[in-house]
């Protein structure tokens, strides 16, 4: 669903991205769109070292919090896919 680093004002394609999880597996977090992007060596360090909180929306967004309290919000490129149950 991204096609680039989802760090804000990053353009890196996720191709040369890392897998993050918002809440680690080993916290017991899932390996699930809701739960992972694409985020660059850099954002990546930043996001695990840097006072930052990132949080996944509901439409597929990241909604990230600098330590001084700015928000930034980025949007995939696509939205999550939704899904209805078979009605017949």
């Amino acid at each position: 669903r991204a096609d680039r680093c989802m760090g804000p004002g990053c353009s890196r394609p996720a191709s040369q991205c890392q897998i993050d999880h918002s809440v680690a597996w080993a916290d017991g977090g899932e390996t699930s769109v809701t739960n992972t992007a694409p985020l660059c060596q850099g954002h990546h360090t930043v996001r695990h070292h840097g006072g930052w909180v990132i949080t996944h929306l509901d439409d597929g967004s990241l909604e990230w919090v600098s330590p001084h309290g700015r928000r930034y919000v980025v949007a995939p490129e696509r939205h999550l896919p939704t899904f209805y149950p078979n009605a017949a």
